[in-house]
């Protein structure tokens, strides 16, 4: 669950929408909040939302090497009852904290990618602005005969390092102009990914995983 707190009462503002929201009204003293940290929170930790992003792909190798350690202690009668649920528990938490940044998180990028947009016949070359498991923003390269909302719309998307192409099919759910001084126009889309297979998904998260890096998270109690 998303968290935020209330700088008036202190209370704890909970949402799974915080990351879309610039304000939120706390439930508990009507205060429109405007929001600054999102705390990503499970039944043991609460960490900053930024950390855990940042540290992604660490949490990930972390969890892996705790599922190794618990399949080794699992035949072993001498590890205590005590430590295999410390394990199991420990176990749990990340799995609950990675699942939390794989619903919200949203990688917004620092490198030209291009991507291929196909749509009632037509095909063109579309740049990623930034993408989640759920969607993503893209910016097509022409202007005209752009897809409307709620057009299906077909996507392969090449990332580095992969052998070939995700397809993804997405539902466009807005379009906007992009206001700048140049004469061309510009647009950017909005899509909503639909039906995505597991492999897809997979596959966006790795990219989503090894595009971040960043310093040692902080935890609060």
């Amino acid at each position: 669950m998303l968290q935020t707190n209330c700088p008036k009462c202190k209370g704890v503002i909970e949402s799974p929408y915080l990351n879309d929201l610039k304000s939120v009204k706390c439930g508990q003293c009507q205060e429109i909040v405007t929001i600054e940290n999102v705390f990503v929170a499970t039944n043991e930790l609460t960490i900053d939302r930024e950390d855990l992003y940042n540290r992604i792909s660490r949490y990930e190798s972390l969890l892996r090497e705790v599922e190794k350690e618990r399949a080794l202690m699992a035949n072993d009668k001498r590890v205590a009852k005590e430590t295999h649920q410390s394990f199991d528990q420990f176990s749990l938490t990340l799995q609950e904290l990675l699942e939390g940044a794989r619903s919200h998180y949203r990688l917004k990028m620092t490198r030209d990618l291009t991507l291929q947009m196909d749509f009632d016949n037509n095909k063109s070359k579309v740049k990623l602005i930034d993408i989640s498991t759920s969607g993503a923003s893209i910016e097509p390269d022409l202007s005209d005969n752009l897809p409307r909302p709620k057009t299906m719309v077909n996507l392969q998307m090449t990332f580095p390092g992969f052998h070939e192409p995700l397809p993804a099919l997405a539902k466009v759910v807005w379009a906007r102009q992009l206001t700048n001084e140049s004469a061309a126009e510009r647009y950017r889309l909005g899509v909503k990914f639909v039906n995505l297979d597991e492999k897809t998904r997979s596959g966006i998260w790795r990219f989503i995983t090894a595009s971040s890096a960043g310093p040692t998270p902080s935890f609060v109690a």
